[in-house]
């Protein structure tokens, strides 16, 4: 399958590039590198711009020996971008935090956080690239969590990470961010109850069920995290995910809108913004989150 990465020829885009090649080369897939501009002219003003993006795939092309097509769109950079990856059924496509201008579309936040929202694929927002090219290289292990919920949507994202390890070796966290009153109620743990830890009782149970749900078992390669935490849980991930170094963070996303989207979409929108490492956004389609049924 196709990896397709956005480039707006910044610093920033050019090591996603490269991340892009990279993984690419790992899979034995072609790599599809675009530029997209909203300026509306003749075929000679798209002339340096068709230059420029020709001359990066050729250096992609060369430096990693893989099939690197490019590609010159016309329109807004997320939609022609998602559309792209979603008309080559692309398996992963791959986005710069930040690009050239620095001030308008490519913040993050603007692009790469409406792509991530609407994309039909996994999007990587790269942030730190040295890491991620040298484990795509094959040369070191990847750390990532995997922030999760006990629900299908988070399921699927930590299946897309556990898949990784078809690219290279991974040390995967499965991470799980909870509150403690309502745990303490659900569990029937009597009061009073903590705020800033879980008892150890009711750790242990959250933390056999979060292995049950995964259908993992812990080792040196997979380990699991039950957090408390108010507030926010995407402040809680990126917090914990700092703390233990890690170089990808993995969410499930919905695509969703409006009020929806406020409610239920801002785990991964929230990572986005915060989140110092390199963030993965897994699409969900058709996933039902009602949460499994758990025991004390």
């Amino acid at each position: 399958m196709t990896i397709v990465c956005g480039t707006d020829f910044s610093a920033n885009a050019g090591a996603a590039a490269r991340v892009a090649a990279a993984v690419a080369a790992r899979l034995a897939a072609p790599l599809k590198l675009v530029h997209v501009t909203d300026a509306c002219g003749t075929d000679d003003s798209a002339a340096p711009l068709r230059a420029r993006l020709h001359a990066q795939a050729d250096g992609l092309r060369g430096q990693f020996d893989i099939d690197v097509e490019s590609l010159l769109e016309l329109g807004s950079a997320d939609e022609r971008l998602v559309a792209v990856a979603a008309s080559r059924h692309a398996r992963l496509l791959v986005v710069s935090s930040l690009g050239e201008r620095k001030q308008q579309r490519w913040l993050l936040g603007s692009v790469a956080e409406r792509v991530a929202q609407a994309s039909p694929v996994p999007v990587l927002v790269v942030r730190e690239a040295a890491g991620i090219e040298a484990w795509a290289r094959g040369e070191r292990t990847l750390r990532v969590m995997v922030g999760v919920e006990l629900t299908p949507s988070s399921k699927v994202a930590l299946d897309w990470a556990d898949e990784l390890r078809a690219i290279g070796p991974c040390e995967l966290l499965v991470t799980q961010i909870v509150w403690p009153a309502e745990e303490h109620h659900r569990l029937g743990v009597p009061m009073p109850v903590p705020l800033d830890h879980l008892r150890p009782d009711l750790e242990h149970v959250l933390l056999r069920d979060l292995t049950q749900w995964a259908g993992k078992q812990p080792g040196a390669d997979t380990s699991f995290i039950v957090r408390p935490g108010w507030g926010r849980v995407d402040s809680h991930l990126a917090q914990l995910a700092a703390e233990v170094d890690v170089d990808l963070l993995v969410v499930g996303t919905h695509k969703r809108a409006g009020i929806a989207r406020l409610w239920q979409g801002s785990v991964s929108r929230g990572v986005l913004h915060s989140a110092a490492m390199s963030v993965a956004c897994v699409p969900v389609r058709g996933a039902v989150d009602e949460p499994v049924e758990r025991t004390p």
